[in-house]
């Protein structure tokens, strides 16, 4: 009886071990399908000047494609993707979207771009995140914005 319960034990610690480390990639796109290019302030929860400039895992680099793709394409091309130039302060990032393309607005795990986000503003029109995951398109884990 005594192994039994130790067998238990062990294999519910390794359980535990094996599951804590599970996250789900959650990426968030914001395509372009406008004959226009459009301005985009992303205004965040938290102070945000230290993470743009300290980005070792690439969350804030605004990836694009001057195409509408779809977020398997960001994945597939990891190390070919170009980057948006941005314009930040303590709290936002302001980029420009061209025309017929698509941006990675966050590059997350567990949802967390919703969390983190605050609202983003096109064109001076406000979204918050709770209307920015309604009215994406979510395609797997991933979500689409689509500006029309």
């Amino acid at each position: 009886m005594n192994s039994i319960k130790r067998n238990w034990i062990v294999f519910g610690i390794i359980f535990v071990f094996i599951f804590s480390g599970c996250s789900i990639p959650t990426d968030f796109y914001i395509q372009n399908l406008t004959g226009t290019q459009k301005v985009l302030k992303i205004n965040y929860k938290k102070g945000s000047s230290k993470r743009f400039s300290e980005d070792p895992y690439g969350v804030f680099s605004f990836n694009y494609e001057n195409d509408i793709v779809n977020p398997k394409f960001f994945k597939k091309n990891r190390k070919n993707l170009k980057s948006l130039e941005k314009k930040t302060d303590s709290t936002s990032a302001t980029i420009i979207i061209e025309a017929h393309s698509t941006v990675r607005i966050e590059k997350t795990h567990n949802f967390y771009w919703s969390w983190n986000i605050e609202n983003i503003e096109i064109d001076g029109e406000k979204y918050n995140s709770k209307d920015l995951e309604e009215k994406s398109e979510r395609i797997k884990d991933d979500y689409i914005f689509k500006i029309e």
